[in-house]
């Protein structure tokens, strides 16, 4: 099958949307298909397209032009992306967020085109669904011939009261190499040390400062006699803000370590004993479950994406608030019995999201976006 991952954000870029179009795209070329690329985002700076573009057998398609800080802006989304997906894809699959200024056009001409269309949501619409209901009104998206899918139940339920009632949102779950983050070196972390991990980016919806207050409560939570570290992976714009308030209140076991690829991710995995995610609006967490399939308890918002593959006591501790985590923190450090069991769970078992099922599944929203079509 020929498809055509349309996405604003792609390689160089890195975060969210960009890991799972790649990933996915990758996974369905090893099973067989004829995936391609299409994206807004420039190969480099002052160098938005290169020619014959191939990223390890998937063909790239840049309809980018050269903007300030890269911008995945493009005016490339009418006859020109039409005659490309045309061309080149049986069906479509769209990959948009909240604000996508290329995934939604994109969908428009895919619908003028007449092709089979799936719409992979990778956000949380909490709190803009009355903006987004009046937009998609105004753009029928309730009417379009597509699959509408989206990576948990909790954003199912945000986009499901944006689109309305008579649209069906499916899911389709983000996937990772399970192999890769099941397998290799476990060192054991330092046991005088009771050592924290976040992977996250340091940007406001993220929620970077409500990390390090809970951090702080949970320090305030265990006994002085049982050091804590905390180690937080990860860049962007509050980066300097974080250092500060660090500094001011004097936690200075708390190291901001930058941005590290997967290799490094899973270095500093292995010295770690605990995965915390502070953010509220995780539509699914990828690096959660990345952390939970290499064996670290993982303790997260119950009202986040993160409920889809952590039970409470199972694969790690669930809070509905900011103290529920600060308390969960405490209480695996506090209890070896407690991280011990979570963690021998977590290595014992994989989760149901490797790619070979993420692929099978994305084939069946295709198969039904043939239809409507």
């Amino acid at each position: 099958m020929r498809i055509a991952h349309v996405s604003d954000c792609y390689l160089p870029r890195t975060g969210g949307i960009e890991t799972q179009v790649r990933g996915l795209s990758q996974a369905q070329r090893a099973r067989g298909d004829q995936p391609l690329v299409v994206t807004a985002t420039p190969a480099e700076r002052g160098r938005a397209v290169i020619q014959g573009e191939v990223d390890d057998g998937v063909p790239i398609h840049r309809l980018a032009v050269n903007l300030p800080a890269g911008l995945p802006v493009t005016p490339h989304v009418g006859r020109r992306l039409s005659s490309l997906l045309t061309d080149s894809a049986d069906v479509v699959h769209i990959h948009g967020g909240l604000i996508s200024p290329f995934a939604w056009p994109a969908l428009a001409t895919t619908v003028r085109s007449r092709l089979p269309c799936v719409v992979s949501v990778h956000s949380m619409w909490d709190g803009w669904s009355t903006v987004i209901r009046m937009a998609s009104r105004a753009a029928r998206w309730h009417s379009l011939p597509v699959v509408w899918t989206t990576v948990s139940r909790v954003a199912a339920q945000a986009l499901r009261a944006a689109l309305g009632p008579r649209v069906e949102v499916r899911l389709l779950h983000n996937g990772i190499d399970l192999d890769y983050w099941h397998s290799g070196p476990r060192p054991a972390p330092d046991a005088t040390v009771f050592t924290v991990v976040a992977v996250t980016r340091l940007a406001q919806r993220k929620r970077p400062d409500a990390l390090v207050d809970v951090l702080g409560g949970a320090r305030a939570q265990v006994p002085e006699h049982i050091p804590m570290r905390a180690l937080v992976v990860g860049d962007g714009p509050d980066r300097a803000h974080l250092e500060r308030v660090i500094r001011s209140r004097g936690m200075d076991w708390v190291r901001l370590l930058g941005w590290r690829n997967h290799q490094q991710i899973r270095e500093v995995f292995a010295q770690s004993d605990a995965f915390l995610s502070a953010t509220r609006l995780e539509s699914f967490g990828i690096a959660a479950l990345e952390a939970r399939t290499f064996g670290l308890p993982v303790v997260g918002l119950a009202c986040s994406g993160i409920n889809e593959f952590i039970t409470h006591g199972r694969e790690g501790l669930l809070a509905a608030d900011d103290s529920g985590l600060a308390t969960a923190i405490a209480e695996l450090a506090t209890d070896p019995v407690l991280a011990a069991r979570i963690t021998q769970h977590n290595r014992s078992s994989d989760p149901a999201f490797g790619w070979p099922a993420v692929v099978t599944r994305a084939e069946e929203h295709y198969r039904l976006a043939i239809q409507r079509a």
